[in-house]
């Protein structure tokens, strides 16, 4: 085993792998690799979970929380958002609605495994919280509670569109001591093949260029694993 902590891969060596009486290249290694990593996470989530994660990443926390309310002082209550669509194929905007909200209308997800597995960034959810997550944002670890968003201020709910009818969850996230740092705006329709979904994350507006793309990424990946979630459900 080496001793190089991150190992980068190489532009100029490319490598062939021959085992089990096949010969596989780099893209089938990387898939091996994603589903161990997965693998491994899952195990962790499970025995460093609850309290025991809160503990560990204690330190981090506190600092996602200056972060963040650093720039929500410096928005003066103005917004951006980082935004996500999905074209689906075989599951309509209607059924994935009915799915997410049944996992989700009292804020919480009923099924704990598919909130956590949803991402890698998806480190646990506040043992004390009814709804709620220590995931990474803008590079800074950050612990927000959900709740269901009845009322949407005036400036969140035009990022609201009405061509897509059909309402996954409209949410506030706020920090540990209740301070409101964004809303969740997720919105679908039905078409003629499955799908258009649009997913939204409102934050401050003074966030940074970096930590509106970063979490564009993060959206792409979480709700991915949940309209395959969805898809499996409704079979």
């Amino acid at each position: 085993m080496g001793t190089t902590a991150d190992v980068q891969p190489s532009t100029s060596v490319t490598v062939d792998v021959h085992t089990m009486g096949r010969t596989f290249d780099e893209s089938t290694v990387d898939q091996w690799e994603l589903k161990a990593a997965r693998r491994a996470l899952r195990n962790l989530k499970t025995v460093a979970g609850g309290q025991v994660m809160m503990d560990l990443l204690a330190e981090q926390i506190d600092a996602g929380d200056r972060f963040h309310k650093e720039i929500i002082e410096a928005s003066d209550g103005t917004y951006r958002e980082s935004r996500t669509e999905f074209t689906v194929r075989g599951l309509s905007g209607t059924d994935l609605a009915n799915w997410f909200q049944s996992q989700t209308a009292t804020g919480r997800f009923q099924d704990k495994a598919l909130l956590l597995n949803a991402h890698p960034e998806h480190y646990v959810e506040p043992p004390n919280y009814t709804g709620g997550m220590v995931e990474t944002i803008g590079g800074h670890l950050t612990r927000f509670k959900v709740a269901v968003a009845r009322e949407l201020p005036p400036l969140v709910a035009e990022y609201l569109d009405p061509s897509y009818p059909a309402t996954l969850m409209n949410a506030l996230l706020s920090l540990d001591d209740g301070t409101p740092f964004a809303y969740a705006l997720h919105q679908a329709r039905d078409t003629d093949t499955g799908a258009d979904v649009v997913v939204r994350i409102i934050y401050p507006s003074a966030a940074p260029d970096s930590m509106i793309e970063g979490h564009c990424e993060h959206l792409a990946v979480e709700f991915r694993s949940w309209i395959r979630n969805a898809a499996t459900a409704t079979r």
